[in-house]
């Protein structure tokens, strides 16, 4: 029984174009037209939600109460269902390998190249500035956006700017509210639509300080939140957590670095004084 969206009878195994086609008639027709939109489109379990919504013209609540009336949990939980439907399987089942690696190395080189001709030498510019201005820097991101607030804490800290990530979502939201306007909160979210990102980026809004997108989609909420958005490119497979992100996602943050070394120089020092501080630690 599935209570939470007045739909009952929902086998959790069942594929989902059967109840679909089940419950059409007990269906607003917004989201009958998303479960059409479903139907013609089964390559949008490879795609964001905000992808979704911009190329079909159904908005985030249709989809949402559509995936939940399945009985998903949200929109997420619905592309694993549309990843794993037969018409989708004949994405992979059809597309030719040549090799360990053969794929994965074109969909890699793919969405760097991507990254880097979307990215704006202006847009790096303004986030090295903010961030070399701030008295704190917030890193917030969760699930497969976590390693890339670790790497940016990391590396911002060694260059001298005080980095405090965070991938835990009361905990952001409360530390959001510790920041001011000399402050920068840096929102890692490949979707762009992350409740918990948006909740924090738009609670450090509310207290003046800097919100600074990374994120696939510039149509996403949270870039419509940020002051600066960088983006980046990646195909993501709904069954492999969307590793790629955080590829393209590195290869951006590398390059923020050595543009904040180049505006302001005098961080290398700061490089020299971490080693320094742990070169004893390593054989």
């Amino acid at each position: 029984m599935n209570t939470r969206s007045g739909t009952s009878n929902v086998v959790p195994d069942e594929s989902w174009r059967k109840i679909f086609r089940r419950l059409h008639a007990d269906l607003t027709a917004s989201e009958q037209r998303a479960g059409e939109y479903f139907e013609s489109h089964p390559e949008a379990a490879y795609h964001s939600i905000s992808e979704v919504v911009a190329q079909s013209e159904i908005g985030y609540g249709t989809i949402i109460r559509f995936c939940q009336k399945l009985g998903c949990k949200g929109f997420q939980e619905f592309k694993l269902k549309l990843a794993t439907d037969g018409v989708v399987n004949e994405r992979s089942e059809t597309t030719p390998s040549d090799g360990p690696g053969g794929e994965a190395e074109r969909r890699l080189k793919s969405d760097l190249s991507e990254t880097l001709r979307l990215l704006e030498d202006k847009d790096i510019q303004e986030t090295a500035k903010r961030l070399l201005a701030s008295r704190v820097v917030l890193i917030v991101g969760v699930a497969s956006s976590a390693p890339l607030v670790l790497s940016l804490a990391w590396k911002l800290s060694r260059i001298g700017i005080d980095a405090r990530p965070s991938i835990e979502g009361y905990v952001m939201a409360v530390n959001a509210t510790l920041l001011n306007e000399s402050d920068v909160l840096f929102a890692i979210s490949s979707s762009g639509a992350t409740k918990d990102i948006l909740h924090a980026a738009e609670v450090a809004a509310s207290q003046g300080a800097t919100v600074i997108a990374l994120t696939n989609f510039s149509n996403s909420p949270l870039s419509q939140i940020a002051d600066v958005s960088l983006f980046t490119t990646a195909n993501r497979d709904p069954l492999k957590a969307e590793v790629p992100s955080i590829i393209a996602g590195e290869a951006v943050l590398e390059m923020l670095l050595e543009k904040l070394l180049f505006v302001a120089p005098e961080r290398r020092e700061h490089l020299l004084q971490s080693s320094r501080a742990v070169s004893d630690r390593k054989l």
